[in-house]
């Protein structure tokens, strides 16, 4: 089994900036939501013969016409009393931009899958011979602060991945009747690509928010200025 260190994930806040221009009333508008969420720089590791087990290496040799790529992402929810987040999602939308008609890059494996995966956090992942990620000495999940809330977390705080096997994977996240949405998560991808070919990686970030009078709006994250946090590419440049 192949063991790599995740670098550290920086990360940086963002606005949430209403889809669509609305009115609480009494000519109110809906306002952005600042420091809300937060996402993390991604990260990209080959997964190449450099990097990974004599098994993967059997596995690598299998497949000669593909390549791997571990993406690391991260984010972060503020939890606020008055304007809870009803869901949250992180979406990667990946593309080949060259060559000329080569197919999309494909999520081959995602974690976490769920919420049932433990919330202590440690800084490597690990994979199988068949570059699928394990469940391993990464145990990933929202960080708490105390027991109470880390219990809460483990059995309640909804979590799930979608989409792998496709070009536009997605973790989504939802407010239960336990808690909010809150806390790091941390998000691993393997992209798989054709060999030779160069591909991108965009990664966007939204949330539903109740306001006052039980209304709920969408949201999504100001990203526009921030290329750096919001594409990759494959192999990373």
């Amino acid at each position: 089994m192949t063991t790599i260190d995740v670098p550290e994930v920086e990360l940086v806040s963002l606005t949430l900036i209403p889809e669509h221009r609305e009115t609480l009333g009494a000519a109110e508008e809906v306002r952005a939501q600042p420091d809300r969420v937060s996402i993390g720089r991604p990260v990209c590791v080959p997964l190449d013969a450099a990097t990974v087990d004599d098994d993967a290496k059997v596995f690598l040799g299998k497949n000669p016409g593909s390549a791997y790529f571990l993406v690391a992402l991260a984010a972060s929810f503020t939890p606020d009393d008055e304007n809870p987040l009803v869901s949250a999602w992180v979406d990667v939308t990946m593309s080949t931009s060259e060559p000329l008609g080569a197919p999309e890059p494909v999520a081959w494996s995602m974690k976490p899958l769920s919420a049932a995966d433990p919330v202590s956090i440690s800084r490597k992942v690990s994979f199988n011979g068949s570059l699928k990620l394990t469940a391993g000495p990464m145990d990933i999940g929202p960080a708490a602060g105390t027991e109470e809330v880390i219990s809460y977390a483990r059995s309640a705080i909804s979590m799930e991945a979608l989409r792998e096997g496709t070009s536009r994977p997605q973790w989504r996240f939802y407010t239960t009747e336990i808690g909010q949405i809150r806390g790091v998560h941390h998000l691993l991808l393997i992209a798989q690509t054709e060999v030779a070919s160069k591909g991108i990686a965009d990664v966007s970030i939204g949330a539903t928010v109740r306001l006052r009078r039980l209304k709920i709006f969408r949201y999504s994250a100001a990203l526009e200025h921030l290329p750096d946090v919001a594409r990759l590419t494959f192999p990373p440049g």
